[in-house]
């Protein structure tokens, strides 16, 4: 039955993926009237996140801001299945990479490169991005427990060059790459909910939030190079990619400090455009430990 599942999710996937752009935007268009409207997907939860973070703004404006949302996350979720059949050449037409040059810079300059950007705008487009730099690029993924669709999706992510790590196994593989002098670029969405006993816990977005600790960790670990990537939707099926680079050596700063720099980051520019972040996750379900002090 697994295996029927996920050949059938499978061709479902490749048949929707290989329909013509104004297509796609048009169930997409269906998709928010029925989730916004008629279903309301979701949106207690994503009218509470954006009251919590954003408490000087007016009912009508929060409103307006959740709106957008909903044809935003319709757009990106039909864009995602679009991705899997997407050629390499419409990929590149739609999403513009403005200064790879800031990644390739740190190759010649011999620095491995700890990646970080958020669930903002659309991060699953970005799989075109091993093609612009010189550095091997990593992503690291957790499995998927149907195989058949694990295996689909893996190579679907792997297509335009990124190698794929389990993370599992992700800290023994980095460590063979530095041992053999392979330059890597690692990917992370540092927008995950962490753990609830993290000692990882800062104010995002007005709340008191548990940070993903690992980037800050690895970063350190292997003196790499720390750079922001910023997706931003230019127009609906178009976007830019900016690199800023945060820190030359991660092991050269202090503890929370890279946290603290990618989370400031990223917060400034959900503030400015927030109706591109993925407000729908449950991203503030748990609450600081007493014993844990806020940084």
């Amino acid at each position: 039955m697994s295996k029927l599942l996920g050949n059938t999710g499978i061709f479902l996937l490749k048949a929707f993926g290989l329909a013509p752009f104004w297509f796609m935007y048009f169930l997409a268009d269906v998709s928010y009237l029925l989730g916004y409207y008629i279903i309301g997907y979701r949106k207690k939860i994503i009218l509470t996140n954006l009251r919590n973070s954003f408490p000087e703004k007016t009912k009508e404006e929060i409103q307006q801001i959740s709106k957008a949302f909903y044809h935003h996350l319709s757009d990106l979720f039909f864009e995602t299945i679009k991705g899997f059949q997407i050629s390499e050449q419409a990929l590149n037409q739609r999403v513009h990479y403005k200064n790879p040059e800031v990644i390739n810079e740190l190759y010649h300059q011999g620095k491995s490169v700890a990646l970080l950007s958020g669930h903002y705008a659309n991060w699953e487009w970005t799989m075109g991005f091993p093609k612009f730099i010189m550095h091997q690029s990593n992503a690291i993924y957790r499995p998927i427990q149907n195989k058949q669709f694990n295996e689909y999706m893996k190579k679907v992510r792997a297509r335009f060059g990124a190698f794929l790590i389990p993370a599992s196994t992700s800290l023994r593989t980095m460590l063979e790459f530095e041992k053999s002098g392979l330059l890597t670029v690692t990917y992370y969405l540092t927008d995950q909910t962490a753990l609830y006993d993290t000692k990882y816990w800062m104010m995002f977005m007005n709340q008191e939030t548990p940070i993903f600790p690992g980037p800050e960790k690895v970063a350190s670990r292997f003196k790499q190079a720390v750079v922001f990537m910023d997706i931003q939707k230019v127009r609906r099926g178009y976007y830019e990619v900016e690199f800023t680079k945060l820190f030359d050596d991660a092991s050269q700063t202090k503890e929370f400090e890279v946290t603290k720099a990618h989370t400031q980051f990223l917060e400034d520019i959900i503030r400015k455009r927030p109706e591109h972040w993925l407000w729908s996750h449950k991203r503030w379900k748990h609450k600081r430990p007493a014993h844990i002090a806020l940084q």
